[in-house]
């Protein structure tokens, strides 16, 4: 038995290892283009690359005007190099291209980590394990998105500042991975603004160096101390080469605006997590932020200043903000998985334990990435993204203004760039229209419509993900302004009635059909608020008044600060009060 941990120890187990991983790892991330911000920052690159300029307004909807101000500017002109490389791959290989790098671009950020483990002496297979544990948590996360490059710039900036501090304590005056830093930076800053992460690790391991010599250990000599400053420096400076530096350092509202706390991705972990009832995102990091920590602990002694702060800090961050949680679980891997390695070193014993999780972790890789592989749906994924109505659309010309739903944004804006400018997007530049948009959707689109001239509406039936019917979907289907021009699995457009040239679909079907899903979701779950409100709503249009107010009854004695159910009731009894004052 002892042979064959031996052979599982050996370096031609670990080699092939390491291959099945990596190739598993970049398989993994060959799936389709789902409904992601991508399309948006397509957009933005196609239109740089055709006006050889950044945006100063905005160019794809027509509810923003006026001056921008900080947050926006960050927005339209803080991805500007990752946009056009997106647009220029899209351009020469198309959808297949964008995939193709996608998977590339993680791949990289694997073989970073893995690069950095292996160098401060993590035993390999554990290293492996560490690597293989991102993609478990990369949800939402894996996508195509220019924060891919703030992953490797997070990485790359701490790793190469940690060899050239081993350089420099060696006597190498310039090591090569400390005069990239001004590049890297430079080129950071100007794909994605998390280039300011590059600074908080910069400044907190310059002020672990600069404790350390007080202390008069891990010292470098004077002049090696120099180049560090030097080229630290530089770097800094480096990434104030960009167009939206002014926006983003003195006026730092432009990533803490209102509106961002309103965007899930800014909801403390914990909550995001039950949200889209993902536990395991929860309770994975937080029990690799508790194992890393522990063997931090465990060799306190040889926890330097930087680290300490570093870890700490993002790993408040992490469960502070889903948004920053990726960050955590890199600092985590980078720093503490080093001292895991350190505890379990020459115990033979633990050879089981690890080869066990490695066997386990790529195994359960390969289900996934078999499952979701781009090669078994087509570049695109189908089953949110509104690629038939698009094309509808296109060739169709409802007359414009044209509401959409918020998801649909960049991938309407995308395609029908040249012919309509969308209500709203996921980049949710206009706050005022945002708020507006949250109302239509909930089922009082009059308002709205109105102010904007709204002529069509283009929308899904069901909600992405949650799967529940959206008021203003069920709501113009009963409302006899609205008709009904294109139906499919997924999505809807309708055209106010009174400028509509297109032929009419019969709303019955699609309104019956609507009504049996909530009678089963009421079966599931009686006390489902939304659905009961929204049932009572089609009885109500269907003239069933008594269980219409049944429901809205209900719906209030569940929640009695619903307002919709209480509208409704009153609606329903002044109705009947000028019924009988007619009637007498």
């Amino acid at each position: 038995m002892s042979q064959f941990y031996d052979g599982l120890n050996s370096p031609r187990f670990t080699r092939a290892a390491v291959l099945v991983g990596f190739a598993l790892l970049f398989m993994f991330h060959l799936f389709p283009i789902g409904l992601s911000d991508l399309y948006w920052h397509l957009n933005t690159g196609r239109w740089i690359w055709e006006h050889h300029a950044l945006p100063s307004n905005d160019p794809f909807t027509y509810t923003l005007s006026g001056v921008l101000d900080g947050r926006q500017r960050l927005i339209l002109q803080g991805y500007w190099l990752a946009q056009l490389l997106f647009f220029v791959v899209h351009a020469i290989f198309g959808m297949w291209g964008l995939v193709i790098l996608k998977a590339a671009l993680f791949f990289t950020l694997y073989w970073l980590v893995w690069r950095s483990l292996l160098r401060v002496g993590v035993y390999p297979l554990l290293a492996l394990i560490a690597i293989l544990i991102l993609p478990w948590l990369l949800y939402r996360y894996d996508e195509l998105r220019p924060q891919i490059f703030s992953f490797l710039g997070v990485v790359l900036v701490y790793s190469n500042l940690s060899r050239s501090l081993d350089a420099l304590r060696d006597g190498v005056m310039k090591p090569i991975a400390l005069i990239s830093l001004p590049l890297i930076m430079l080129v950071w800053a100007n794909m994605h603004p998390g280039f300011i992460l590059g600074w908080v690790i910069i400044i907190a391991m310059l002020a672990g160096v600069m404790i350390n010599q007080y202390r008069g250990i891990h010292q470098i000599s004077r002049s090696a101390l120099r180049h560090l400053l030097l080229w630290c420096v530089l770097a800094l400076l480096a990434s104030l080469v960009n167009p939206i530096v002014d926006a983003l350092i003195t006026n730092l509202s432009a990533i803490q605006h209102p509106t961002e706390r309103q965007i899930d991705e800014y909801f403390p972990l914990l909550d995001y997590a039950r949200m889209y009832q993902q536990p395991s995102l929860f309770y994975g990091v937080l029990a690799l932020g508790l194992i890393t920590f522990s063997g931090m602990i465990l060799r306190w002694q040889q926890i330097t200043f930087a680290n300490a702060v570093l870890f700490i800090g993002f790993a408040v961050a992490g469960f502070y903000a889903f948004r920053y949680m990726i960050f955590f679980v890199l600092i985590a891997l980078l720093i503490g998985v080093p001292h895991i390695s350190a505890l379990i070193a020459s115990r033979v014993e633990k050879i089981k334990v690890i080869v066990l999780v490695l066997l386990i972790s790529l195994s359960g890789l390969a289900y996934l990435t078999y499952q979701r592989g781009a090669w078994k749906q087509g570049a695109v994924e189908t089953t949110y993204v509104p690629e038939q109505a698009a094309n509808f659309i296109h060739t169709q010309k409802p007359p414009a203004p044209l509401f959409n739903a918020y998801e649909y944004g960049g991938y309407l804006g995308w395609q029908l760039a040249s012919e309509y400018r969308m209500f709203i997007d996921p980049r949710g530049l206009n706050d005022a229209a945002q708020d507006e948009y949250q109302i239509a959707r909930g089922g009082h689109y009059q308002k709205a419509f109105e102010e904007y001239g709204v002529n069509s509406v283009a929308f899904y039936i069901f909600t992405p993900v949650v799967h529940s019917i959206p008021e203003i979907t069920l709501y113009l289907l009963m409302d006899s302004q609205w008709d009904l021009v294109y139906v499919d699995k997924i999505s809807v457009v309708m055209i106010r009635h009174s400028q509509n040239t297109l032929p009419v679909i019969d709303k019955a079907p699609l309104l019956g059909y609507l009504q049996r899903v909530l009678e089963n979701a009421l079966v599931k779950a009686p006390k489902n608020t939304q659905a009961l409100v929204q049932y009572g709503r089609v009885l109500y249009f269907r003239g069933d008044v008594v269980g219409a107010q049944q429901h809205f009854r209900t719906a209030l004695q569940i929640n009695p600060q619903l307002r919709a159910p209480r509208f409704y009731l009153e609606s329903i009894a002044q109705r009947q009060r000028r019924s009988n004052g007619v009637e007498q």
